[in-house]
């Protein structure tokens, strides 16, 4: 196999692969879908589990629009609250719930199952690799989203 069959082989499975993660994720909750626990999970790791929007969509490498789609979802649910900032009047804040903090504990056990399962037969060290390869995957991908903004 050549680098170039072998590229493009890996490129593609980073899109299957996301799509059958996502697939299989959405079936682990009802309430909740994978791309919604993540918003969760970024939002919840920001100081007093409280961020804005556009942090959440850089964060996330989403549009606004689609982080606050997403957020209106989960506010309709009772698991975030929207307000506009008191500072600037433009900026909307998002706040986890308490009933969002008590939802995502009671799911803690699936979720290790699920990871486990996911990880089945991967080693310490192939994690470990798997980390390095994806951060230069990442580190590329900051320079090209530079160099497609005509940044560079």
């Amino acid at each position: 196999m050549t680098i170039q069959t072998m590229q493009a082989h890996l490129f593609g499975a980073l899109f299957l692969l996301s799509n059958h993660l996502q697939l299989v994720g959405d079936r682990l909750d009802e309430a909740i879908t994978t791309k919604q626990w993540l918003l969760l999970a970024v939002l919840l790791g920001q100081p007093n589990a409280k961020s804005t929007i556009s942090e959440l969509a850089s964060q996330l490498g989403s549009s606004r629009q689609n982080v606050k789609k997403m957020a209106s979802i989960l506010e309709e649910k009772g698991f975030l609250v929207l307000k506009q900032s008191e500072k600037d009047r433009r900026v909307v804040e998002i706040h986890a719930t308490q009933a969002c903090l008590e939802h995502l504990k009671g799911r803690e056990e699936a979720e290790e199952q699920f990871l486990t399962s996911f990880y089945q037969g991967f080693s310490e060290e192939d994690l470990a690799f798997l980390v390095q390869l994806f951060h230069r995957w990442q580190k590329n991908l900051e320079k090209m989203e530079s160099m497609y903004a005509g940044e560079e």
